[in-house]
Order: C-alpha cells, then structure tokens, then sequence
C-alpha cells in the first residue's frame, strides 16, 4: 500500500512539472500540443488514414477529423485519395507542414539543451535516464 499512495502523491507533482518542462521547450510554438502530436504523427507514418491517427493519438474519430480540418485550413496537410481504395483518404503534411515540423523540432532540440543546460553533467544524465526508464517501465503497462 505504501508503493501506492507514493505513487498517488507523486504523479500529480510529476505531472505539473513536465506540463513546466514541455511549456520551456515548446516557448514560442504557434501550433497547439495537440495540433503538433496530429502533424508529427502524420509525418512519421509518412501519410496515415483519419481511423489511423485517432487510434494512434487515442482519440475519437470526430476529435480526429475537426483537429485534421484544421491544419487543412492553415495549409500543413492535405487529403488525398487512397490509390489502393478510392473510398479512403489518405493524410499528407503539405510542404508547408514539413518545413513546420523541421522547424519546430530544431526549436525543441534548442529547448531541452536550454533546460539541460540549467543542471549539471550528473543531473542531465540521470534525467535522461530518469525518462528512458519511465518510458521502458509505461511501455510494458500502457
């Protein structure tokens, strides 16, 4: 019991302060979190259908496809249709939405090495690890 309420307690603070983490790392970024997770996940499927990116950023269909309308509207991806079935679209960043992605990413790099920059070689390390171990540790229970 006492593993839990350790881990109760400490997942809200976790969590307010990676929410602090992504805002330094994000300064500046004009699309929301969420319209970024929708194009880097687009980009890294390299074209996805709709179905695919709701499952992939666990999402309704409906949550899916206004997000999707969206970033059409501003020019970053573009529906297509699907060669092999004609009755489904396929989603592609635009160039536009490339250069964006490659953008922001540099600006991300730039972020952590600031906030790595504010610890000590130790510290950085051990957050470093700190993160692979939760990823490895969630990946087995997500």
């Amino acid at each position: 019991m006492q593993r839990i309420e350790r881990m109760a307690r400490l997942y809200p603070l976790l969590m307010g302060r990676m929410g602090a983490v992504r805002a330094l790392v994000h300064e500046g970024m004009d699309l929301s979190y969420n319209q970024y997770k929708t194009l880097l996940t687009i980009a890294d499927r390299q074209g996805c259908s709709l179905g695919d990116l709701a499952r992939e950023l666990e999402v309704a269909m409906s949550s899916a496809s206004q997000m999707v309308d969206r970033l059409v509207g501003e020019g970053l991806v573009h529906r297509q249709q699907d060669a092999a079935n004609r009755r489904q679209l396929i989603l592609r960043l635009t160039p536009q939405g490339e250069r964006l992605i490659a953008e922001l990413q540099r600006g991300i790099l730039e972020g952590y090495e600031k906030l790595l920059a504010r610890l000590t070689p130790g510290e950085q390390e051990d957050l470093v690890q700190s993160f692979e171990t939760i990823a490895r540790i969630l990946g087995k229970i997500a």
